[in-house]
C-alpha cells in the first residue's frame, strides 16, 4: 500500500540520519559492540525467515509462511528489535541531537510499521493470534 511504502520511506530516511559520520566519537567500542550484537540479531532474523518471505513493507507478502522459530519465539519483531539495538549503538558512537531525534524517529516508524503488519498478519494467519499471546512485541522478555 502507498502507507507501507511511505513508512519505509520514513524508516530509511532515519536510518540514514543515524549512519551519517559524526565529528568525534564519543564511545567507539560500546557503540561498536552493540551495533555488531544488532546486526548479528538480524542475520539470525534473516536466516529464520527465508528469502522471499521477508518483506521490508509492513504488509505480510501473499503465500507468505508465518515464522515462529528462532529470534521469532522471542519476539514478534526480530528484525525491528535489531535494528534499534543497531541505532542505538550509533547514538552512542556519535551523540549529538540530529542523531537521537533519527533514533526517536526510527522508534516511532518502527512501532507503527510493527502495528500495521500485526493487522495483516491477524487477517492473512488464523494462528497469529495465538503465537501473540506467547511473545512480546518488540524487546524480548520485556515489550
Amino acid at each position: 500500500t502507498m502507507i507501507g511504502r511511505w513508512l519505509v520511506v520514513a524508516q530509511t530516511i532515519a536510518m540514514l540520519g543515524l549512519v551519517f559520520p559524526g565529528r568525534e566519537a564519543r564511545w567507539p567500542v560500546a557503540g561498536a559492540i552493540i551495533i555488531v550484537f544488532g546486526g548479528a540479531w538480524m542475520l539470525w532474523t534473516l536466516s529464520a525467515n527465508r528469502p522471499g518471505n521477508f518483506n521490508i513493507r509492513p504488509e505480510p507478502k501473499a503465500g507468505a509462511r508465518l515464522v515462529t522459530a528462532g529470534p521469532y519465539g522471542l519476539v514478534r519483531h526480530p528484525m525491528y528489535f535489531g535494528g534499534l539495538v543497531a541505532a542505538t549503538g550509533c547514538v552512542l558512537v556519535w551523540p549529538d541531537g540530529i542523531r537521537l531525534a533519527a533514533w526517536l524517529a526510527l522508534f516511532a516508524v518502527v512501532i507503527l510499521k510493527a502495528r500495521r503488519e500485526e493487522r495483516g498478519l491477524m487477517a492473512q494467519f488464523p494462528g497469529y493470534a495465538h503465537y501473540r499471546r506467547g511473545r512480546r512485541f518488540l524487546v524480548p522478555w520485556i515489550w
